[in-house]
Parts: C-alpha cells; sequence; structure tokens
C-alpha cells in the first residue's frame, strides 16, 4: 500500500492496515494529537475506525476521503488537546466513543471547565477563550464507557486501559490481534528518537505523581508481556522488547523531582505555608518560560505549572522535615 501525501500530515505504517497520523503544525498550543486509523479489512472491520486521532478538520476531512467512511471515534480522555476537533469526525458521520467521566467534556465546555478544577482559580471565560484559539467545537452525542471496557465494532476488539494519573478518565488502547499498544497521553513525547520533550503532564488537581509511577510501570510490563508496537499520542512508535519510553517518563518525573527540591533547598524554604511556597516557584518559570507569555494562554499555564509544583512539593522529603 502507498500512503498518499497530504500537506502537514505525517502517515507512517504501524501495520499494513493500521497508520499513525500525526499533524506536524498544529494550529495552536493544546489543539492535536496522533492517533491510529484502523483500515477495512475483510472478516474484521468493514469501515474505517479512528482511535484518538484529534486532528484538524480540513485533515479529517482529507482522510475520510481517501480511506473512510469512518464509522467509529474512540477518545481516550477530555484534555483539549484530544477533544478539539471530535466533532469534525461526528459530522461526517461517526459514532464518537469516550470513557467516563470525561465524555461529558466533548459535549458541555462548562463541564470540562468544572471537572478539571479550573473553576477553583480561573474565570469561565479565561477557559472558553482558550479553548476556542484551540479550535474546540462541542459534540452533538458521544457514547460513554468505563475506562477498562472493552469495546468491540464488527469483529474489530480494543480493550482500554484505565491510566489515571494522567487524569480520571484517561485511558490507553490495546488491540490484542494486531498487538498494537496506545498509550496515548501516558507522557512518551518525542517526534524523533533523538528529541525530547516535555514528559508526563501533571498540572491538575486530578492528577497524582504516586499513580503516574504506577501507570508507567503497569504500562511497561504489559507492553513487554503482550505488545508487539507501542505508540502513542506524541511521539514516533516503538517496537517490543523496548524500555525505553518507560524509563525516559520515570527519569523526567524524577529530574522535575529534583528541578522542585533544589529550589526548596536553595531558597532555605522549609514547612512553609504550601500556597506562599508555589507562589513564590511559579514566579521562577521553573517549567514554563511563562515571561514570553501574555493573556489567557499566561493564565492557563500559570495554572498547570502551579499544580506540577504543587505535586511535586508535596512529594518533597525536604518539605516534610
Amino acid at each position: 500500500m502507498t500512503l498518499p501525501k497530504i500537506d502537514n500530515l505525517e502517515i507512517r505504517k504501524v501495520t499494513e492496515d493500521i497508520l499513525l497520523i500525526h499533524q506536524i503544525k498544529p494550529p495552536f498550543f493544546f489543539s492535536c494529537c496522533d492517533g491510529l486509523l484502523v483500515l477495512p479489512k475483510p472478516v474484521r472491520n468493514r469501515k474505517t475506525i479512528a482511535l484518538d486521532l484529534n486532528i484538524e478538520p480540513r485533515y479529517v476531512n482529507s482522510l475520510n476521503h481517501i480511506y473512510g467512511p469512518v464509522s467509529n471515534y474512540v477518545c481516550s480522555h477530555g484534555h483539549l488537546d484530544h477533544t478539539c476537533h471530535v466533532h469534525a469526525w461526528e459530522e461526517l458521520g461517526a459514532k464518537i466513543h469516550a470513557p467516563y467521566p470525561e465524555a461529558n467534556y466533548l459535549l458541555d465546555l462548562h463541564k470540562f471547565y468544572k471537572g478539571f478544577g479550573f473553576d477553583d482559580e480561573l474565570d469561565f471565560n479565561i477557559v472558553n477563550h482558550f479553548a476556542k484559539l484551540n479550535g474546540f467545537q462541542k459534540c452533538n452525542h458521544v457514547n460513554s464507557f468505563n475506562p477498562g471496557d472493552s469495546l468491540k465494532f464488527e469483529d474489530f476488539k480494543i480493550d482500554t486501559i484505565s491510566f489515571s494519573g494522567h487524569s480520571k478518565g484517561h485511558i490507553g488502547f490495546f488491540l490484542p490481534k494486531e498487538r498494537i499498544f496506545h498509550i496515548s497521553c501516558l507522557g512518551f513525547d518525542k517526534p524523533k528518537p533523538e528529541v525530547e520533550g516535555f514528559g508526563p503532564w501533571y498540572g491538575f488537581k486530578q492528577c497524582s505523581i504516586p499513580q503516574y509511577l504506577e501507570d508507567i510501570n503497569k504500562a511497561e510490563a504489559f507492553f513487554l508481556k503482550n505488545g508487539k508496537y507501542l505508540t502513542s499520542s506524541h511521539s514516533y512508535f516503538v517496537k517490543s522488547p523496548n524500555t525505553h519510553p518507560f524509563e525516559y517518563m520515570r527519569k523526567k518525573i524524577k529530574n522535575n523531582q529534583e528541578k522542585v527540591d533544589k529550589t526548596l533547598i536553595s531558597l532555605e524554604i522549609l514547612n512553609k505555608n504550601e500556597n506562599k511556597v508555589v507562589k513564590k516557584l511559579l514566579q521562577m518559570d521553573l517549567f514554563f518560560p511563562k515571561k514570553k507569555l501574555k493573556g489567557v494562554v499566561l493564565e492557563i499555564y500559570s495554572f498547570w505549572e502551579s499544580w506540577i509544583i504543587r505535586k511535586h512539593i508535596q512529594q518533597s522529603d525536604y518539605f516534610k522535615r
């Protein structure tokens, strides 16, 4: 099969009939993620299935024209880089599926706003503006399932696996017959082997570093035992056996912890008010160069970074003394 050339899309074969799609240049900060296209195959699925492929509508239309019709679309969780353009698949006739409780976030931005705790610190207008900048449009109907459920479309089976350190509803996908393990946003975010990313993302109140580490260990053991190919939302794919993705994710969390600990030690901050400490460290741009950001983008990134810092303060042996 010869792969088509579509400007600003990178299309990679995982297997002969399953493709990993990457939008090279997103329109804004958190508006796209890589995902899989499961092409039709006799005795398996007569129509194409899309897994967590959140790209701009013009590319949705192009892929549907070449490979469609797409009958079903499965979303991994409710963050904007996974929800902004899902409506485009629905408009072309695909049934949308997403895990509970975050399936509701594709239907109502207010539920997204409250579900991820933005309402504790930010006005809805800020989140609404940021979502619109990323191209968010709501869906009309979403079929909800529980993390851990198995899904079946014709004779194509998908096992979902809960990775709740990233968000309550966040799941990975395992395609048992094809032995493809898609870990979604677990944190393997290297576009190329030689290029580093940010790593695991835990910038919300509901996130948990201990749970994240459990998820990484669980994913590693599962992949080495069951998987042949590993794909994710923001990286190249690898073949088993390969432990690098998991070592990379653990190292990123460890490095972040060391960065916060060293800052606490250098400032001689010990057993002080957590909110005041977070505010102090937030001013130091430990994780994001916020001095270059403005308006709603600055507000959102400050919100995210404050929770990343807070999670590491809560894990800091130095701060607990």
